[in-house]
């Protein structure tokens, strides 16, 4: 017999849901017509008072002739309906003997444990457990035509033998068809390893049985492209199609509370930066082949996407499931560090529990999961379920989201031009500030709303649409008297931190034409970078493309120094509270310490923050190169900065 399983993964294969085509409903309707025209032969009744109890040992692999259903705990298909038949006419009563997904039928048979092997194929049993066998239908396997039986082993005495092969023989094919074609159409079809095609008696003629072979044909076909479908290729389990299956075919609502769906990830993006691609897929390989481990016969384990897998398990409560999680995630870290130890302790997980979740479906129950993981990583903890509150936030924070993309896509921030002056009061250039032109609530100031944009993930974004604002206006003034004009824009360091940053610089900046010497990419020095060695990489990319770099805020935080020494810097901004501290002796020292050091490394300086008189003589005593402040501007949208660049003899 031709059986396919999927790679390394039986259990996938096993549960595959076969669609109803036009074609099968077809042949549906035809035999409907005939078995409209066809009498039942009803089984003579077994002459024994006596109720006498046999015991099987199904196939738990052959639908639809015989197949086991984890969801009803039970074997459904034409064998089980012939049984049926049977003790509805004979003192008989049929028990599968340990039923389950694993095909024991030799070790059953072997052990003298039971009387009959249902479902048998010449070649799937040793034969000399087979004392006798009764002929039920034939099946195309693929390598030709096979008769499945009723076979007895030695404990069936002869009597049984009689009577249950007198039994069977009642049996019409039509009343055979019938019970096939319930279980062809039934929508809790748990699937089967098994290329199957059933041919019955000729009650249709020729006709009929070339419909029946022409449509097992097409179905098989369909079959095997839907497995393929569902497995994913390099790691041999299912994928997010076959989660949603599982979900939402696998899981009766009334088994529903006892599950928990967990998901479960690491940082794919940052593992591979660590230890490159290779590494990446090598790990999932190796969580791959421990969680299948893991998954019993009623549970279900898919791999969604790079780093990410799901893990639909069972506990009877909550206490128990949390104890389930937290000792796979411990138990694959300790399996991970003895393949190699920098694999541990990369994972964290979120769940979801089902009981408490019931009307969801499989995409929210995902979500739900996801969102628990993403409190579990922010939180540093191993694993988090998924509360209501988590799940508030996570909307109210994708609402945020949204809101600032419908911005960038409406074209509703602006960019507004704070000049910057030379020792002398010529205008040398200008940084570009955010600004949110809001259709309802108006013009909104940052601290009205970056806040918001850092909460909802969209800084990035917000940071490449005001680079995009400003090469626009770069581009605007070349070949005309201010094309030498520079302009400074703003980028956390979140930002620049982000793999693959300086590609999507570059193809804003790309897009337009104007010296790129004239742009200057301006980072905060408070602002903590993820990963510094990134940020490093992005900015001498972006220096090499001839832009400018300049660091903001020096003396609000941490790294200053640092920071001179690693990243390639050509300007930096001495932030107010320096200016201010200035007041006696010693902090005049600290700012001079400061420009000094600055120009040591050949980093031009700006001193922010001047806003009066007083400041400006205290400042113009130092070797400062620029100065910016209210003193001679606030930010002006771009035609009153073109209205001041006229008015105040510029260098430009």
């Amino acid at each position: 017999m031709c059986l396919r399983y999927l790679p390394n993964h039986k259990k996938v294969q096993k549960i595959m849901k076969i669609k109803i085509t036009t074609l099968r409903k077809g042949l549906i309707f035809i035999f409907c017509i005939l078995l409209s025209i066809l009498a039942f032969a009803v089984p003579a009744r077994a002459e024994n008072d006596d109720s006498k109890v046999i015991f099987v040992a199904g196939n738990p692999d052959l639908y639809p002739i015989e197949y086991y259903d984890a969801s009803k705990k039970e074997y459904l298909g034409l064998m089980p309906d012939i049984y049926t038949a049977i003790e509805e006419n004979t003192s008989y009563t049929f028990e599968y003997v340990q039923p389950g997904t694993t095909n024991s039928q030799n070790r059953l048979a072997r052990n003298s444990q039971a009387e009959i092997v249902s479902a048998y194929i010449d070649g799937d049993v040793n034969a000399k457990y087979i004392k006798n066998a009764i002929p039920v239908t034939l099946m195309d396997t693929g390598d030709g035509e096979k008769t499945v039986y009723i076979a007895f082993t030695g404990i069936a005495t002869d009597s049984v033998v009689n009577d249950i092969t007198k039994a069977v023989t009642s049996i019409t094919d039509a009343q055979k068809l019938e019970m096939l074609a319930s279980h062809t159409q039934a929508n809790d079809y748990r699937g089967s390893n098994l290329i199957w095609v059933y041919i019955l008696a000729p009650i249709a003629g020729a006709a009929v049985i070339a419909l029946i072979v022409v449509s097992v044909k097409h179905r098989k076909k369909t079959k095997e492209d839907e497995q393929d479908s569902m497995i994913d290729p390099d790691l041999g389990i299912g994928n997010d199609k076959y989660y949603a299956y599982c979900f939402d075919d696998l899981i009766s609502d009334k088994s529903k509370a006892l599950y928990y769906v967990a998901y479960i990830g690491f940082d794919a993006e940052e593992f591979s930066r660590k230890f490159g691609d290779e590494s990446v897929r090598e790990m999932q390989k190796f969580t791959a082949e421990f969680l299948s481990r893991q998954t019993t016969a009623v549970e279900y384990l898919a791999f969604i996407h790079r780093g990410v897998f799901t893990f639909i398990y069972q506990a009877p409560n909550m206490e128990v499931a949390e104890i389930r999680i937290a000792k796979t995630i411990e138990e694959l870290d300790l399996y991970l560090s003895n393949i190699r130890n920098e694999y541990a302790k990369w994972f964290n997980a979120g769940v979801c529990s089902l009981e408490h979740n019931m009307d969801c479906n499989a995409e929210t129950a995902f979500y739900n999961a996801k969102q628990g993981y993403l409190h579990a990583v922010e939180k540093n903890l191993v694993y988090a379920f998924s509360t209501r509150e988590i799940i508030v936030e996570a909307h109210r924070l994708e609402g945020l989201n949204q809101r600032v993309l419908d911005a960038i896509e409406n074209d509703e921030f602006v960019i507004y031009l704070q000049p910057i002056m030379d020792m002398k009061g010529n205008l040398f250039s200008a940084e570009a500030l955010s600004r949110w032109q809001h259709p309802q609530e108006g013009l909104l100031l940052p601290w009205q709303y970056i806040d918001m944009i850092n909460q909802s993930e969209t800084i990035t974004l917000h940071d490449l649409n005001n680079l995009s604002l400003v090469c626009r206006q770069l581009q605007a003034w070349k070949g005309t008297d201010k094309e030498n004009l520079i302009i400074s824009c703003n980028f956390t360091r979140y930002s620049l931190s982000q793999d693959g940053m300086f590609d999507k610089i570059k193809e804003v900046v790309d897009k337009y034409d104007f010296d790129h010497g004239n742009l200057i990419i301006e980072t905060t020095e408070d602002s903590i970078s993820p990963d510094p060695e990134i940020l490093k990489i992005n900015l001498e990319k972006c220096r090499d493309l001839g832009i400018l770099i300049a660091l903001d805020d020096i003396g609000s935080g941490y790294s200053a120094l640092t920071d001179l020494y690693n990243y390639p810097i050509d300007y930096i901004k001495i932030e107010r509270n320096i200016l201010l501290q200035t007041r006696d002796r010693k902090g005049e020292r600290l700012l001079d310490g400061l420009i000094c050091l600055s120009h040591n490394m050949h980093t031009k300086v700006v001193c922010e923050g001047i806003e009066t008189e007083e400041q400006l003589k205290m400042i113009r005593k130092t070797c400062c190169d620029y100065i910016q402040g209210f003193y001679y501007s606030r930010p002006l949208p771009v035609k009153e900065f073109e209205k001041f660049l006229i008015q105040h003899n510029s260098t430009v």
